[in-house]
């Protein structure tokens, strides 16, 4: 196996963390937030249910809206529940999680491979190769809908990297600005390959 290609699926890998970190971190945030909302709208419908009918007096709030409001409440919070079966962000999240823990010894495995490269023969190469294929055989799949937008995240985050290290002291969300405007004068100067 060629060193190139050794170096392409690393980068591979490197990518795959990426877009694992991201996707978890996504869902998990979704997760949590259909979860308070269904905290939220739970307390106020048990909190208008056991209210004394002279509360509701003292904020003129009439017995029939109470009620409709109960309803109302019950109904959401009916529906995000079997939302959050269907849609499972916190499966898919601890599913991403696992699979960007699973990709950490493998890129380190894969550096080792690539600074020993001269000490090791091709079929130790190759079967390493083949062990990282299976490895990422079974990691649950990156959606294709969400794919280059992941992708287009993870060279952002380099080039954010790069220039933070060339320049310790700039504010993120400048260099952020330039990477921007940079990538984006690039392809007005030229034609996009399709």
């Amino acid at each position: 196996m060629q060193k190139d290609e050794l170096k392409r699926q690393a980068k591979v890998i490197d990518m795959m963390l990426t877009m694992h970190s991201i996707l978890a971190s996504r869902y998990s945030k979704l997760s949590k937030l259909l979860e308070l909302s269904m905290l939220a709208i739970s307390t106020i419908l048990v909190a208008l249910t056991f209210i004394d009918p002279r509360v509701l007096n003292y904020f003129n709030i009439e017995t029939e809206i109470a009620r409709i409001i109960i309803g109302a409440s019950a109904i959401i919070v009916f529906f995000l529940s079997i939302v959050s079966l269907i849609v499972d962000w916190k499966g898919k999240a601890t599913q991403h999680r696992e699979a960007f823990n699973t990709l950490i010894p493998l890129k380190t495995e894969w550096r080792e491979v690539l600074a020993f490269f001269n000490e090791q023969n091709d079929r130790s190469r190759a079967d390493f190769a083949r062990k990282s294929a299976l490895i990422l055989g079974n990691l649950i799949a990156i959606p294709d809908s969400k794919f280059n937008a992941l992708k287009a995240r993870h060279y952002h985050k380099i080039m954010l990297s790069k220039l933070i290290s060339n320049h310790p002291g700039s504010s993120v969300i400048l260099l952020r600005l330039c990477i921007w405007g940079r990538c984006n004068w690039k392809v007005l100067k030229t034609t996009p390959e399709g």
